[in-house]
């Protein structure tokens, strides 16, 4: 979180952390433009409790977290923390303008051909084109105040003289820092040559700083399981890790931020005065954002839902998933209880 941009910051709907995590996930984005609103199927890969089952609190906040994403549309990206937005509270004025525009529908839990616990919502942001014209609005504040006191997360660091100055020929174009279209997400950037090349370090020390984790991480927990123990924490124990040659290799292949380059159309391309960041490929009618599972899921959720008789579908297929997101896009969402009523007042 600590290396994000201030104008990155801006973009994320806050929330304390809560004990339901998921594995994986896949994101589908459609863009409609003649009803100008964007819809989305979350998928979430593996859900499981985080503490696992050995504490005797960690399952019962983790239900408690179910049942109140299920009220609220709560819904999270990546991970449980920091992507993670509930569209049914108050937020500061600039958030409730954004959320103001977001409807959720729940999907529900269910289980894959593999046998992990899953879940699924449909979200959509209506007026589309207004939506990100406030992004845009909140990027424009965040950006022009970095330049005048520097990157609070980044301690202070100062953008230099060049890249001030394209930003104010950049706004003088009305130039737009985040584009939404079909297929693809961009975002601009008039860096200079110099700023360019900071951001990129930025995004290599996100990368080396999150690589190692989860692929420590990966093999704890696995380490664990081998003894019967379902808990995620790896801040605690006597765990060791050696990992070498095309073992690890093979970790760092499937670690979620390495696959994230190679699974996801992701580009960073420069033009003179002008850093471009994009995701997707424009013109296709679906942009796929796909996040590989970490290898932490473990079923104790799931036996613990069995055993309340919560509903769960077995062996739902990625094709019947296709199928609901098209039929949600031809109707209005179903609200959930507290977003519903949220809309109603």
């Amino acid at each position: 979180m600590n290396k994000l941009p201030t104008a990155f910051a801006l973009l994320l709907l806050l929330l304390l952390g809560g004990c339901l995590e998921t594995d994986g996930q896949d994101v589908y984005l459609r863009v409609d433009e003649e009803n100008d609103r964007i819809d989305a199927m979350f998928i979430y890969r593996g859900l499981f409790a985080e503490g696992g089952s050995d504490e005797a609190d960690t399952m019962p906040s983790c239900i408690k977290d179910l049942h109140d994403a299920l009220e609220t549309g709560e819904f999270i990206f990546w991970n449980n923390w920091p992507l993670k937005c509930d569209p049914s509270r108050k937020y500061d004025a600039p958030r409730n303008a954004l959320l103001k525009h977001i409807d959720v529908e729940n999907g529900g839990l269910f289980t894959g051909p593999d046998g992990v616990l899953c879940g699924y919502q449909f979200i959509r942001v209506n007026k589309a084109k207004s939506f990100v014209r406030k992004l845009n609005t909140l990027l424009e504040i965040g950006i022009q105040a970095a330049c005048m006191t520097g990157i609070p997360r980044l301690n202070n660091r100062k953008l230099d003289a060049d890249t001030k100055d394209n930003i104010r020929e950049f706004l003088r174009g009305r130039g737009k820092f985040l584009t939404i279209e079909k297929g693809r997400i961009e975002l601009n950037l008039p860096l200079s040559k110099k700023d360019h090349a900071w951001f990129k370090k930025e995004i290599d020390d996100l990368f080396m700083n999150s690589l190692p984790g989860e692929i420590t991480r990966r093999a704890i927990v696995e380490q664990r399981r081998k003894d019967g123990v379902s808990n995620t924490d790896t801040t605690s124990g006597t765990a060791t890790v050696n990992i070498e040659g095309a073992t690890l290799r093979k970790e760092i292949e499937r670690a979620p931020t390495y696959r994230f380059f190679w699974d996801n159309d992701v580009s960073i391309v420069r033009a003179l005065d002008l850093t471009t960041i994009g995701l997707g490929v424009a013109g296709e009618d679906e942009l796929h954002i796909s996040k590989k599972k970490e290898g932490l899921y473990h079923e104790a959720l799931m036996v613990k839902l069995r055993e309340d008789k919560f509903p769960i579908e077995d062996g739902l297929p990625d094709q019947e998933l296709e199928r609901r997101f098209t039929d949600f896009r031809t109707r209005e969402a179903k609200l959930p209880k507290k977003l519903a009523a949220k809309r109603n007042k």
